[in-house]
């Protein structure tokens, strides 16, 4: 393997970064500082967060307006369900984006792009590859917000109490 090549992440990180950007957003504010090369973004969970079981293939989905403050999510959470997807958006400078982070993997699904304003072909089809590159980049800049978190004694000690006594909340 060359050193260009990484390796893919534990599948659990993907719930667990899930979980935590919602657990985030619902409790510390919606406004992230990402470093010199993102800025700072407005960053929800919209209207759709599926779960699945641990251990048999049980799953829930809630869409609709504000589906990540319903009940039936912290309920989910309660009954030992993990994040298997989530709809985010964000905001950064005038543009809005929304899309699905997916499974294991941490796939970016169903895009909504802000509108594209260039005329040509040529010229749309370069400004939506940007659009697009932004949620990579937006994505990239949060998880390596949750990486340290996850590396560090707090995740034991502060936020994985945090998170339970939030689920427990109704």
């Amino acid at each position: 393997m060359s050193a260009n090549e990484a390796l893919p992440a534990p599948p659990h990180l993907a719930s667990e970064f899930c979980l935590w950007l919602w657990w985030t957003t619902d409790t510390r504010g919606n406004t992230f500082d990402l470093g010199d090369e993102v800025g700072t973004v407005d960053v929800w969970v919209d209207d759709r967060i599926a779960f699945r079981g641990m251990l048999d293939k049980a799953s829930a989905v809630l869409t609709g307006e504000d589906a990540a403050t319903t009940p039936e999510a912290r309920a989910a959470l309660r009954a030992g369900k993990v994040l298997q997807d989530v709809r985010v958006g964000f905001r950064r400078d005038d543009r809005e984006h929304l899309f699905t982070l997916k499974g294991p993997t941490l796939e970016i699904t169903a895009a909504k792009l802000p509108q594209v304003v260039k005329d040509g072909v040529a010229e749309s089809l370069h400004e939506r590859m940007f659009l697009y590159e932004e949620i990579v980049l937006v994505v990239r800049a949060l998880y390596r917000m949750f990486a340290e978190v996850r590396v560090s004694d707090a995740w034991g000690a502060e936020v994985l109490p945090a998170v339970a006594a939030w689920a427990a909340e109704a």
